[in-house]
């Protein structure tokens, strides 16, 4: 790949302005709410394959 995937990565800051713009959910209440929220680490994430599941 030519493109540095750090360079495209947004700031969490910068995402939760994203997510709260889409969503129409004050940036406070995602954070609040994302606290609370148990979130895996990506190395521990189940790979779901669901490109099959998307054909007719």
């Amino acid at each position: 790949m030519s493109r540095n995937a750090d360079a495209d990565a947004l700031s969490r800051e910068e995402l939760t302005e994203l997510l709260a713009d889409a969503t129409g959910t004050e940036p406070e209440t995602l954070d609040r709410e994302a606290r609370d929220m148990e979130i895996a680490p990506p190395v521990k994430a189940d790979v779901v394959d669901e490109s099959s599941d998307c054909q007719s």
